[in-house]
């Protein structure tokens, strides 16, 4: 018998063992169960309260950024009509002043244009004028010294058919030195007619 109640001792150790546990699981049970369970129930409000208040933060914060863009649109808005307006205005006075450059520079360009050309003509006017006089005098030149040369060839041939006086030889030799001073003023009247036309 000793040996079956030795056996029997053996098998009721586990069941031993257990009931100590059991008894002190039922201990904190008894003592903290309560409040583990209160804390758990706190940490879960916590967390729904703060669930709770990031989700009101973050519609608050995307109502006042809805709130101030609606607000700053209109002036956004205002501000870059402003700024096409400035710049098309610029644009727009830049265009004009090339456009008064252009037309000044053009203007001045044919100003300057029309006093060369009337310079020119001028000059072209004054050089005919002045062909003109020269050949007038040269052509009075020839008549002149045709002259002097008939005059000659007449003296000549009266000094070959018979002999002259002194008296006559000096009237024919003063007739031919104001027939060549004539014909020298009518040269120095020709050069000073072409000099006043020019």
């Amino acid at each position: 018998m000793s040996g079956k109640a030795q056996l029997g001792i053996g098998k009721n150790v586990p069941a031993a063992n257990a009931e100590p546990a059991d008894k002190m699981e039922q201990i904190r049970e008894l003592m903290f169960g309560g409040t583990v369970r209160d804390f758990e129930r706190r940490m879960k409000e916590l967390g729904d309260r703060l669930e709770a208040e990031a989700a009101r933060i973050a519609g608050d914060y995307e109502a006042r950024i809805a709130a101030l863009e609606s607000r700053l649109a209109p002036q956004i808005e205002k501000l870059v009509q402003q700024l096409r307006q400035e710049s098309a205005a610029r644009k727009s006075a830049l265009d004009d002043v090339d456009t008064r450059f252009g037309q000044a520079l053009r203007s001045q360009r044919d100003e300057i244009n029309a006093v060369l050309q009337q310079h020119e003509d001028h000059a072209e006017a004054a050089a005919a004028r002045a062909r003109e006089a020269l050949a007038q005098s040269e052509q009075k030149l020839q008549a002149a010294l045709q002259q002097v040369r008939e005059a000659l060839a007449s003296a000549r041939d009266e000094l070959g058919g018979e002999k002259l006086a002194r008296e006559d030889l000096a009237d024919l030799m003063a007739e031919v030195s104001l027939r060549l001073r004539g014909a020298q003023d009518v040269v120095t009247a020709g050069g000073k007619g072409g000099g006043k036309r020019r």
